[in-house]
């Protein structure tokens, strides 16, 4: 394992602790099915033209930043550890405080005051078109977002597939005033997901134990919602698509979407 893969899978790993309520976990049962979630599309996502804001978090101030780094360099030095302690957590279940996160207890409060109140707002926007083309929705997005073009949900066949690979449905999403992770506010929806690691053609139970440098991964996953107060749609693409260590496409695609 390279030096830069740690680093970078590091990084990505305290990013998703920084976001710490997973919104793929927050699935709920009663009227919970792929038949509901895909009538709810073709309600939200009617043919037409939209203007799309690209959400993103903001960065860190000063002082946050400072307390990232030193928690990056520690768990860089005990990944092991950090690997551990995050996979016997629930979703959505914060890191408790250690020393080995290379912080003091005051910085922890402070890093878990920041992180736990952390939200995707708008940092810019696009045009985009949703065209209803034989029972399936297309995106022609415009200037950004170009992966969006290979996702297609099949309405009649209740399929999404993102680059001709089938993603699974997942479950509901609510995300109240308390849990909702957009400065728009709460909203609630459905999501799938495509979670694949392969060596040599055999699946792999636990991707923490094999060379990533040996690995085939297949991670995708999609979330579509509304927003509770207005009819924007919330989506959210992310990409992950590995040949033996080799990138073949990473996304992180995030949308709140207004019909014009």
């Amino acid at each position: 394992m390279t030096f830069l893969y740690r680093y970078i899978r590091l990084t990505l790993l305290l990013a998703a602790l920084i976001l710490s309520v997973d919104v793929f976990a927050q699935k709920q049962s009663s009227v919970d099915s792929n038949a509901v979630a895909f009538q709810f599309v073709d309600r939200l996502l009617s043919e037409g033209h939209y203007t799309a804001a690209v959400l993103g978090i903001p960065r860190p101030n000063a002082s946050q930043l400072a307390i990232v780094e030193k928690m990056k360099l520690a768990i860089k030095d005990n990944e092991d550890w950090f690997l551990h302690v995050m996979k016997e957590l629930e979703p959505g279940q914060p890191i408790p405080y250690h020393k080995n996160l290379g912080i003091s207890e005051a910085e922890y409060a402070a890093f878990m005051q920041f992180s736990q109140s952390v939200k995707m707002d708008k940092l810019g926007a696009i045009a985009l078109k949703v065209i209803h083309r034989d029972s399936a929705v297309y995106f022609e997005p415009k200037d950004f977002g170009d992966y969006l073009k290979y996702l297609v949900i099949h309405l009649k066949d209740h399929t999404v597939m993102v680059d001709s690979l089938r993603l699974l449905y997942k479950g509901q999403i609510t995300m109240d005033a308390k849990k909702t992770t957009l400065v728009a506010g709460p909203w609630t929806g459905y999501s799938w997901q495509l979670e694949e690691y392969r060596k040599d053609g055999q699946l792999i139970a636990d991707q923490n134990k094999a060379d990533p440098t040996q690995m085939d991964i297949k991670s995708i996953k999609l979330v579509i919602g509304k927003l509770d107060h207005s009819d924007q749609c919330f989506v959210y693409l992310k990409s992950d698509i590995v040949n033996k260590g080799h990138v073949l496409a990473k996304q992180d695609i995030a949308l709140l979407l207004t019909k014009e």
